[in-house]
């Protein structure tokens, strides 16, 4: 018996201390030998057991000095498991990484949902994340520079981290224990260069890299959660006027005032960005449908419909949105923010304020919308287009009292196209203030070479409508003039034809325009008038001289009362205001007399002629035809 209780002794002793971490397995085992050792083996259990709460309490002190003493290092300490979730971290890594300890502790750090870029500012992929590496390979990296944005201020923090994985005795990957060196102050210089990268720098809002960036992460993480990223594509309306009106520091203040905006419409988890320009997109995450969208763009349009104050003068604005939405993690980037522009294009096609959404159709009409924008641009370097004309006659007369240039497109493909095929894409494009500045040039030339092969006792003046993009542009008036100038054409030979809804779109600006090209003694003509929304208020303070009755009511002369009555009513009202009234569209010659019973001093229409180019008119002219 003095031999075997030091040999039981031993042989518990060392089973505690080998089982010391697993107290489960030692109370099993010690149950085990006190049935077989009997009441001889009492003793020795107890001094075990003993030993254990010993152990026990030194372990435990060791542990909390240990966690004692990463709490205190100057560096960050986190350790990750295999399935991205947080271990346990020191106090200093949460400041480090600009995160407060409960959303370091609530990440998924196998693909966190958070933006981290590498040390060139470049969005990182997540399996390239240094404890994903050292995971997946099980050795160790070291020193790997990352910026991380706090999701509160949106600052940047810049640490170095090194990832140890931890093994098991099979050489099984349990965990990584990550340390963070804060190297913010070595990187001053560089870091300022990568925010001035991924930052808009009027607005701070991200850019385009950073966004795609976070949409690249955002399409990812849906799939695996089985909801959906959507990209809105949102572009103001007019916003070019206020540039041209107001000046382009306007232009910027109302930009910023607008990011403001958005981000209060915003839930913290999306993300706006400025591309460019007044271009802005937003991604939302985490939506179970394409109405979650169109509710937060409802809530946009609403929050852009309040007026914005610029230089202590009042600007309204609305915006032109499109909607596409992510269907996979195959989707590519790119591709969903092409989707989004051009469902945008579409809304803006429809109208100001309008919402679209993307369906897979429009693609093919985006790509032949591109490729007509292309062709346009080509067609005015190679002359393509070409001016018809229409003559305006005098109802009274009788005779060609003038002439309405129309722009055609002669296509070495397709022949001659017409302005609705492609004037919208112009004028959307920007194409349209050089196409119209080769009108003006050439119907100038075409009116001054006329009037001096074909003198007439009635005065022919030479009519060219003016686009919207053109009227708010600020080189107009010297356009106007130079085009005059190169054609020797007396400024009175000149009428300038604007619609209705262009000149109210800012009557002020529009008002002021007009004295202008009425003090050269040009001619304005309100075109389509009676489809638009003038006031009567303004059109009495226009400086008119001709006010143009649209077909659509020429149509119903005769037939229709209401057509009748109206078309009574402007010609009235003109007169009233001293103004001549010319009638578009007039096909028959009893349209034509009950016009003439009515007082109109003007028409045209097929009822005299089509649209003619210029060898047809000149026979034309030369006929010196009465109708």
């Amino acid at each position: 018996m003095i031999i075997c209780e030091p040999a039981w002794g031993w042989t518990v002793g060392a089973v505690c201390a080998m089982a010391a971490p697993y107290p489960t397995v030692l109370t099993g085992l010690a149950l085990a030998i006190l049935g077989s050792a009997g009441a001889g083996a009492g003793f020795a259990l107890r001094r075990a057991k003993g030993r254990l709460r010993e152990e026990e309490r030194l372990r435990h002190g060791a542990e909390g000095e240990l966690k004692a003493y990463v709490d205190m290092l100057p560096i960050g300490v986190v350790t990750i498991g295999r399935g991205g979730e947080l271990v346990q971290c020191n106090r200093k890594a949460p400041d480090m990484l600009g995160l407060t300890p409960g959303q370091v502790a609530s990440i998924n750090w196998e693909s966190p949902a958070i933006s981290i870029i590498d040390a060139s500012g470049d969005g990182i992929e997540p399996e390239e994340l240094p404890w994903n590496r050292a995971l997946a390979t099980a050795r160790r990296v070291s020193n790997v520079v990352l910026g991380v944005e706090s999701t509160e201020t949106g600052d940047w923090a810049w640490i170095s981290v090194s990832a140890q994985p931890r093994l098991d005795s099979a050489g099984e990957v349990l965990d990584v224990v990550c340390t963070l060196e804060d190297v913010t102050q070595q990187k001053t210089t560089e870091a300022e260069l990568t925010l001035h990268h991924l930052r808009d720098s009027l607005t701070s809002l991200p850019n385009r890299a950073l966004f795609m960036e976070r949409l690249s992460r955002a399409i990812i993480r849906s799939d695996r959660r089985k909801f959906f990223s959507a990209v809105l594509f949102l572009d103001l309306d007019r916003f070019k006027v206020v540039n041209d009106s107001l000046s382009h520091e306007a232009g910027d203040k109302l930009l910023i005032q607008v990011a403001n905006r958005l981000r209060g419409c915003l839930r913290p988890e999306d993300t706006v960005a400025r591309l460019g320009g007044d271009e802005f997109v937003v991604l939302f995450e985490d939506i179970l449908s394409v109405n979650d969208g169109l509710t937060v763009a409802d809530r946009i349009a609403q929050g852009l419909t309040q007026p914005f104050n610029i230089n202590s003068q009042e600007v309204f604005t609305t915006c032109s949105m499109g909607i596409a939405i992510s269907s996979s993690s195959e989707t590519l980037p790119a591709e969903l923010l092409r989707d989004a522009e051009v469902a945008m294009y579409r809304a803006k096609a429809k109208g100001e304020g309008s919402i679209e959404i993307f369906d897979p159709s429009m693609n093919a009409q985006a790509l032949a919308r591109f490729q007509m924008d292309s062709e346009l641009r080509r067609a005015l370097e190679r002359n393509e287009f070409v001016l018809h004309y229409q003559p305006v006659v005098g109802l009274q007369s009788r005779q060609i009292e003038g002439w309405e240039a129309l722009v055609r497109w002669k296509h070495p493909e397709r022949g001659m196209v017409p302005p609705l095929d492609f004037i919208s894409l112009a004028e959307e494009t920007g194409l349209i203030v050089p196409l119209g500045k080769w009108v003006l040039e050439e119907a100038c030339r075409q009116a001054g070479e006329w009037s001096r092969a074909y003198p007439s006792a009635i005065p022919r003046l030479m009519n060219v409508n003016i686009s919207a993009r053109q009227f708010q542009h600020r080189d107009l008036i010297g356009t106007v003039l130079e085009a005059l100038r190169a054609a020797d054409l007396d400024p009175g030979a000149l009428k300038l034809e604007i619609t209705e809804s262009i000149m109210m779109k800012d009557p002020m600006a529009s008002l002021e325009a007009m004295k202008t090209f009425k003090s050269m003694d040009i001619h304005l003509v309100i075109d389509d008038f009676g489809t638009g929304y003038s006031s009567l208020s303004y059109l009495k303070r226009f400086p008119v001289d001709t006010l143009k009755v649209d077909k659509s009511f020429v149509d119903g002369l005769g037939k229709d009362p209401e057509s009748t009555a109206i078309v009574s009513a402007v010609i009235s009202l003109a007169k009233s205001l001293g103004m001549r009234v010319t009638a578009e569209g007039i096909e028959h010659r009893e349209q034509m007399d009950h016009l003439l019973q009515l007082d109109c001093d003007q028409g045209q229409g097929y009822h005299f002629s089509r649209p003619l180019p210029r060898e047809a008119a000149e026979e034309l002219l030369a006929r010196d035809p009465r109708w």
